[in-house]
């Protein structure tokens, strides 16, 4: 008795295909197979990534859907909390003009397009950077919008051409009455060049909340000697206090261990203090702020005197 066939992993085929490739209905009508958009199968085993499901929506599931909302930011590799990320809510979301919107299944949810035309990228049409932080705004908070907006303009984007924060700004201001745009406008204003990673923008949203003058992002300094070039995530270079954030692999990365400990020795050897936070110094600041206290960390005028700051509350 002849095997019978199955598809590849990952793969994402419309019940006609597989038919005719001989996959029983009751196999479709089985747990083996998941209808991730209308009329398309993937194995639930190995189920097809989101760039190919974006992908087979928008070019036969909805013709000219726009990806859009949380799934073009995913793509994007805009950050977005777990429980918003594909894996975990199962959806992908796309736009389409009113006159021809439609339903999509269960797995797909269909939005009204309004605001700027959309942009191409990884092959697909995604909403424009404005639009999307408006998409998003109704969804995040202020401090993860702010980071999404650190992203779309950081050195990672993957926008072309890349967008710059001043532009993004002025864009905000033109665009006009689009639902979220106070909110878009505010986090723009927060917003940064140069930035790295979201912990970064937590951190220095942090500091400027509890008074503390706006730090440099990602300073660079070079190691006299060898030439070795560091990037500080967060600094005052006149006072020469640097401020790193070590994420959980910090610790578990023996590679990135030994980095952060030779940048250390760099930057005492040059005369820097180092202050580095982690993910408990986010959840209770007190520590954290004290240290920069006592460093003499520069604080914004009229912010809270340095005494009040060493007892503020996390943030």
């Amino acid at each position: 008795m002849a095997p019978r066939w199955s598809p590849k992993p990952r793969s994402l085929l419309s019940r006609s295909e597989l038919k005719a490739s001989g996959v029983h209905s009751r196999r479709l009508a089985s747990e083996e197979f998941l209808e991730v958009i209308p009329d398309f199968m993937t194995p639930s085993n190995a189920p097809a990534e989101l760039q190919l499901i974006a992908r087979i929506l928008q070019r036969k599931a909805v013709p000219g859907a726009v990806i859009s909302h949380i799934t073009a930011a995913e793509l994007l590799r805009v950050p977005l909390p777990s429980a918003h990320e594909y894996a975990q809510a199962g959806m992908v979301h796309c736009t389409l003009p009113l006159a021809k919107r439609r339903r999509a299944g269960a797995r797909v949810v269909v939005h009204t397009r309004t605001g700027p035309a959309p942009i191409r990228a990884r092959g697909l049409e995604l909403s424009s950077p404005i639009a999307l932080l408006c998409e998003l705004a109704g969804m995040l908070e202020h401090d993860q919008l702010v980071a999404c907006c650190d992203q779309l303009v950081s050195m990672a984007t993957l926008v072309r051409p890349k967008p710059s924060l001043r532009g993004l700004r002025r864009q905000a201001e033109e665009v006009g009455r689009l639902h979220g745009i106070k909110r878009v406008r505010a986090a723009l204003r927060d917003a940064r060049e140069r930035v790295e990673s979201p912990k970064e923008t937590e951190l220095r949203l942090l500091m400027r909340r509890s008074g503390f003058a706006e730090p440099v992002v990602n300073f660079e300094i070079r190691a006299p000697g060898t030439g070795e070039r560091f990037r500080l995530d967060l600094s005052y270079p006149q006072l020469r206090i640097a401020i790193e954030y070590d994420g959980f692999w910090h610790s578990t990365d023996k590679k990135r261990h030994r980095a952060d400990r030779r940048k250390d020795d760099v930057l005492h050897e040059m005369g820097w203090r180092v202050v580095r936070a982690s993910d408990q110094d986010l959840w209770d600041s007190t520590d954290f702020l004290g240290r920069l206290v006592h460093l003499g960390a520069p604080m914004r005028r009229g912010a809270l005197s340095k005494r009040s700051v060493g007892a503020a509350r996390a943030v």
